[in-house]
């Protein structure tokens, strides 16, 4: 191949991994989103729970979330940095 056509072909693989890198933010965005509506959803429903067994169950369903969501905003803020 000549000089011209590896400088191009390099170009749309990196600009491929750019889209993807793209891609996987919005996509990691869009459920971080759902995670705290999720989470907003839960804390409702806590608030008007009585029963102390269904109030650990949300509590702990909570406490996933929150972990998780702290997992994809490290993961989100290292795909930002790179």
């Amino acid at each position: 191949m000549k000089r011209k056509r590896l400088l191009k072909s390099l170009a749309t693989l990196l600009d491929m991994e750019g889209r993807n890198q793209r891609k996987h933010h919005d996509e990691l965005k869009a459920l971080l989103k759902k995670l705290k509506k999720k989470k907003v959803e839960l804390e409702e429903k806590m608030q008007l729970e009585k029963d102390e067994r269904k109030l650990k169950r949300l509590g702990k369903e909570i406490e996933i979330i929150n972990a998780q969501r702290l997992k994809g905003l490290k993961a989100l803020q290292d795909l930002i940095e790179s």
